[in-house]
């Protein structure tokens, strides 16, 4: 597609979300055609792929020994494979999610590693009771997302890591918040794929059909 503005946005050194907004910004404006935004973390690289698929534009990533340069195209079919996971689904932005007119979405909504108000460890016990019933059931929601407190849940000390992996091979998107996962000094515990931003958050929760805090 050679019509209309090609940009090029320096996004180095910033924090999620503030990436992938800017970028959306630019893909907003109907003329602009392709946006190469120059990123220095792997967890912006991811949350700008995904951007991509729920754009439904092309992305290319390329290594620039020590930052990356990640193009965005309208028009375009070829998506890069680098940084993705098998378990990373499109979502629309702004569209329900559900397939069909009696299809019920759902999301989980985890704020925090516990359930409830009382004992410390005995409301985190409820928290993984709560997690291993709702998969025991059979309930498959569109995807968990963990913020604040929530993201220890996929630290590697975690005893409800387990049942969390258990949705994710079933298909569920398990997703934490970024600026959270830094505040709580997991980076190192959580998968790259898994990490995302405020905005896709948002996104989530505003085209599913139910949203359940526990």
């Amino acid at each position: 597609m050679s019509d209309g503005i090609r940009q090029e946005i320096d996004l180095r050194g910033l924090t999620c979300p503030e990436p992938v907004i800017r970028t959306k910004k630019l893909f907003d404006k109907a003329y602009v055609v392709a946006v190469e935004a120059l990123v220095d973390d792997n967890v912006c690289v991811n949350n700008l792929q995904r951007l991509a698929r729920t754009l439904k534009v092309s992305c290319e990533v390329e290594d620039k020994n020590g930052y990356f340069a990640i193009k965005l195209e309208r028009g375009g079919s070829k998506t890069s494979t680098a940084s993705q996971s098998s378990h990373t689904h499109p979502l629309p932005i702004s569209v329900k999610i559900g397939t069909t007119p009696t299809e019920v979405v759902t999301v989980l909504f985890i704020t925090k590693d516990y359930l409830g108000e009382g004992d410390p460890d005995f409301s985190k016990t409820l928290c993984d009771l709560f997690l291993q019933t709702v998969f025991a059931s059979g309930h498959r929601p569109r995807a968990i997302l963990l913020v604040n407190s929530g993201v220890r849940l996929l630290a590697k000390d975690s005893s409800a890591l387990k049942v969390l992996n258990d949705f994710r091979d079933a298909g569920v998107e398990v997703l934490a918040c970024g600026l959270c996962v830094d505040f709580y000094k997991l980076k190192q515990d959580i998968a790259t794929e898994q990490i995302t931003n405020m905005f896709a958050i948002c996104e989530y929760l505003f085209a599913a059909d139910k949203i359940i805090q526990p």
